[in-house]
């Protein structure tokens, strides 16, 4: 063993330099072992067993928020090319799939799943761009263009992205409960209720979307709007 303070070549055991009395036991605790092929295999597989745990833990976790539906039909779409996890890949590319349902049930769908915070944001972001339109188009313009496709458009942006807004709500409801829980069984109990699907939900928030794009254009929109 060198001395760091003279280089004085010293036996492996020895506890103090021969020749300047330097301590060495603290040189020795920090010396790295020696990079054998042993040791990159601990490594390697303790690596491993972490990413192991890390994913079916996240995969428990998951499945207790969403369901049923998470085995038959999420956890491939969330996690086809990639292990289970409770954040998104750098490109979010598995994350991005199509959700048929979110496209035919818009809001009605994102309610169902009780995401009430997406869909109130979604009713007011297309009808306040609807209002843009009309004050921007004219009434001519305006019927021509046809509400019916922009109500189309906005029902397709919600099935391309309804698989990645479900994942975010998941992961963000179970970080927040898993930081107040210390007990497994209460979490997994808060994780079903907080999660699942909501039939009253799906009613309830469909009627408060109709109600307030009626309300929005009552007010806001523009006089020709009602006399078409």
């Amino acid at each position: 063993m060198l001395c760091n303070n003279c280089d004085q070549e010293n036996s492996s055991d020895a506890g103090f330099c021969s020749k300047c009395g330097y301590q060495l036991s603290n040189t020795q605790a920090q010396t790295p072992p020696p990079l054998t092929a042993v040791n990159i295999s601990k490594d390697a597989q303790s690596s491993q067993n972490t990413v192991s745990s890390d994913s079916e833990t996240a995969d428990t976790l998951l499945a207790a928020f969403v369901g049923e539906k998470y085995d038959s039909f999420y956890r491939d779409k969330w996690f086809k090319d990639s292990e289970p996890r409770l954040e998104v890949n750098n490109d979010g590319s598995s994350i991005h799939s199509f959700n048929i349902v979110g496209l035919l049930l818009g809001t009605s769908w994102l309610c169902y799943r009780k995401m009430y915070l997406v869909a109130l944001c979604i009713v007011v972001g297309i009808n306040t761009v609807d209002l843009i339109l009309m004050y921007t188009l004219g009434m001519e313009t305006y019927n021509s263009l046809g509400q019916t496709s922009f109500f189309i458009a906005w029902a397709v942006l919600t099935g391309m992205l309804g698989n990645y807004f479900y994942f975010s709500h998941s992961v963000k409801n179970i970080k927040k409960i898993m930081d107040n829980n210390v007990d497994p069984a209460m979490a997994e109990q808060e994780l079903a209720e907080k999660g699942g699907t909501s039939w009253v939900g799906a009613i309830v928030g469909s009627i408060v979307a109709v109600l307030l794009s009626m309300g929005m254009s009552y007010f806001f929109a523009p006089d020709w709007f009602w006399l078409v």
